[in-house]
């Protein structure tokens, strides 16, 4: 019976994980990468409310934009004719990372600032997208791709911030 009453809590907390990445990524463009996402993080998992979940998918954000800025700044060492472009590169990664910090501050006493902020990021990874788009080598092909996970994450964290009000 014991075994039974854990199996049956462990369910109910998935359930209701699972009740706020739905509810969560009812507000995000590509809904499916948003549920897949979700689904396997598992911080995003055990979240207890919609602000928690919230919370989780802007650190994501930060996470993941402190590691691209990372690859770019050792993009930076090791392609020297693209020295100057990576550094700027990773100079707005840290922007990135400072509009989602700023986003997380606000989320509970104003979602819809929240939301502005994680917007911004927006106009960052599409200004990145238009000047590494002409590259043809490896590293720049493969920070193509990190920031098109980026522009991914951010649409799930403005998701968050619309499903929390903003």
């Amino acid at each position: 019976m014991a075994v039974l009453s854990e199996i049956l809590f462990i369910s109910s907390s998935g359930l209701t994980s699972t009740k706020y990445i739905d509810a969560l990524c009812q507000h995000v463009e590509n809904g499916t990468f948003c549920m897949h996402m979700l689904r396997a993080y598992p911080p995003a998992v055990t979240a207890t409310d919609l602000f928690s979940l919230a919370n989780i998918v802007i650190n994501l954000g930060i996470s993941y934009a402190n590691n691209t800025g990372a690859f770019a700044a050792e993009a930076a060492k090791k392609e020297p004719t693209l020295k100057v472009q990576f550094k700027s590169f990773q100079h707005e990664y840290d922007g990135i990372q400072l509009y989602l910090r700023m986003a997380r501050g606000e989320l509970k006493e104003s979602p819809m600032s929240a939301n502005y902020d994680i917007f911004r990021c927006t106009d960052i990874t599409m200004y990145l997208k238009d000047v590494v788009g002409g590259n043809r080598d490896n590293t720049s092909k493969t920070f193509m791709d990190m920031t098109l996970q980026m522009e991914n994450i951010i649409d799930v964290a403005l998701g968050a911030t619309v499903a929390l009000g903003g």
